[in-house]
Parts: C-alpha cells; structure tokens; sequence
C-alpha cells in the first residue's frame, strides 16, 4: 500500500512538471507597438495680386517672397492686372477658384478694392494688403505698408529745408483715388503748410502714375510759370524721373530740386549724375517678406499683429529711408551696378 502511493505521488510530481515545462514554452506572443508615420504639414499655397510689375520695386517683391517661399514649402501664384482694374478683378476670381489658403493684394484702384476683399471673405480666404489699402471695408486681415504718410512727409522736410523755405513746387501723384498716392501727398502738404514761403503751384494725378504723363505736366507748368519752378515732389521713381526728362530739355536739370520715391535703378543713376536731387528707398524686400509671411501666418490659422491701425483695419510698418548723393551708395544692396 505504501509503494503504492508513493508511485502515485511520483507519477503526479512528474505531470506538474511536464505542465509547467509546457507552460514555459508557450509565452504570450509579444506585441510591438506600432509607430505611426508622422503626418507632413500641409502644403499651402498663396495667391499674390500685384497692380502691376512696371516699377522695378515689384521685381525685387517677387524675388523675395518666392525664394521664401521655396523655402517654407510653399506655393505661391502670383499674377500682375497691368494697373488694369477689370484684368485685376479676373486676376482674384481665378486665384481664389485654385484654392489658395491666403491672399496677398496690391490693388490697382484703392477706392474699388472692397469688391475683392469681398471676393475673398466668400471663400473664407484672409487678405493681406501690401502697401495700398482698399477702402471702404473693415475685411482686410492685415495692412502692410511703408507708411506712406510718412514717405511724404520726409520728402517735403528734404525739399524745404534745401530751399530754405522759400519756392514754387509740383506735386506728381499717382492714380487718381489711389491711397497711397494720396497718403504720400497728404504727407508732402502737411509739412509744406508749415512753410508760407513756399507755394504748390500745381498738383496732379496721373494714370498708371505714368512717366511720360508726369514730364507732359512738368512742361506745361514750366510754359506757365516761365521756367519759374524751385522743387519738384513725385509720388513715385518714374515721375521723377518724367519731371528730370523735362528739365532736361530746358537746360535745367540738377537746378531745380526734384524728389522721387522707390529709388528705382535709373532714379539712383541720376542721383549720383547730379539731375535727381533725392528718393526714398521704401525697402520693398522687407516689404514684401512681411507681406508674405503674415499671409502664411493667416493660411496657417494664425494670429497677426499690427503696430498701428487704421479704422479696425491692423497696420505693421515697414522702414523707409531717404536717399540722395550722400548715401545713395547703401543702394547697391539693390543695384550692384552703382558699383561700376
């Protein structure tokens, strides 16, 4: 009986261990987690409405921010409206009929932009102004600009304090109902009022802020007034450079003070060849970068800020700097053949 339960016990002991051997084997299979690929950024696409690509100003824009962009991985349309308001109005339609995320707009016409904005607000696509700002709407995401109030108001000090206050002046301005023409012109009578001495004997608008309309009208005031001007202000480099083209033919260019802005190449020549007294460098990279990058910011569901306003429109100003013979030569940055 006893080696009967000790052969019991033994056959027992030996199925425990043939289970637990058993059991021992057998593991649970061992999962990996799996890692999910990460998910690449969206790629965004922005739609650029320039007014037109004639002042050379808007090459060095559209350098800028595509090389920019290139590098963000972004997509940028850009299309010129030949400063034509029906070629612009078709220009947005098709931009926003692509599926840009953004909107930059440089508008022909200033005081018909709001229909664009309004375009733009339909599709749920932020606008970004660069350097004009369309008026009558408050749907403008961001106003970019050199401030051009200021721009005129630096002109006018310039051409003041070298005529000592004393002279018969022009003012060139652009596009009739154009905000930046306006702006700068605003600046140039603000700063004049505060001389009596000096007298604005004619003021006028330009189509297309044209050179060869901006000379016409420099020859017509110089037939009026006997060749009687002291100073010339132009909203613009290429009026500027009409009002030179004028002088030029009376034998008085480098004797009558003239002052452009967007220090054009052939406007920075003619600083340092004595004709064009002076311009303003309004910095149109770092005005278009800025322009660039805040569309990004909106496309992206970002925030912007300003560092003015107008209305409830946010304004960010970008530098300007004024130029003549003493330091046109900071101007390579833009012109390497002022080197020469």
């Amino acid at each position: 009986m006893r080696r009967l339960s000790l052969r019991l016990t033994a056959l027992v002991m030996a199925a425990l261990l043939v289970t637990s051997v058993a059991a021992g084997c057998s593991k649970a299979p061992v999962t990996t987690p799996t890692t999910q690929a990460p998910t690449a950024e969206k790629r965004f696409k922005i739609g650029v409405s320039v007014a037109t690509m004639q002042e050379s100003v808007y090459s060095f824009m559209k350098k800028a921010i595509e090389e920019q962009a290139a590098k963000d991985g972004v997509d940028i349309v850009w299309v010129s409206a030949d400063n034509k308001e029906e070629k612009q109005l078709g220009d947005v339609e098709n931009l926003l009929s692509q599926g840009i995320q953004a909107l930059v707009l440089h508008s022909v016409n200033t005081g018909a932009a709001a229909n664009l904005v309004a375009k733009a607000k339909a599709k749920n696509v932020p606008v970004v102004a660069m350097d004009r700002l369309p008026e009558n709407t408050s749907d403008v995401a961001l106003y970019v600009t050199a401030d051009s109030k200021k721009v005129g108001q630096e002109q006018a000090r310039y051409l003041a304090d070298k005529l000592g206050g004393k002279g018969k002046v022009i003012i060139l301005e652009g596009e009739a109902g154009n905000g930046v023409a306006r702006d700068i012109t605003a600046g140039n009578k603000e700063v004049l009022s505060q001389h009596p001495g000096i007298q604005i004997v004619a003021d006028q608008a330009h189509k297309s802020w044209a050179r060869d309309l901006a000379m016409a009208t420099v020859e017509n005031v110089l037939t009026k007034e006997k060749n009687d001007i002291q100073g010339i202000l132009a909203n613009n480099s290429g009026m500027a450079m009409g009002a030179v083209q004028a002088l030029k033919k009376r034998g008085l260019a480098g004797k009558v003070l003239v002052i452009g802005s967007d220090a054009d190449l052939d406007a920075c020549q003619s600083i340092i060849a004595g004709e064009l007294t002076a311009d303003v460098d309004k910095k149109p990279i770092e005005l278009g970068l800025a322009s660039y990058r805040a569309a990004l910011a909106l496309a992206r569901g970002q925030a912007v800020n300003g560092d003015t306003a107008v209305g409830s429109v946010k304004v960010q100003l970008t530098p300007i700097q004024l130029i003549d013979k003493a330091n046109v030569d900071t101007m390579t940055y833009r012109w390497p053949e002022l080197k020469k």
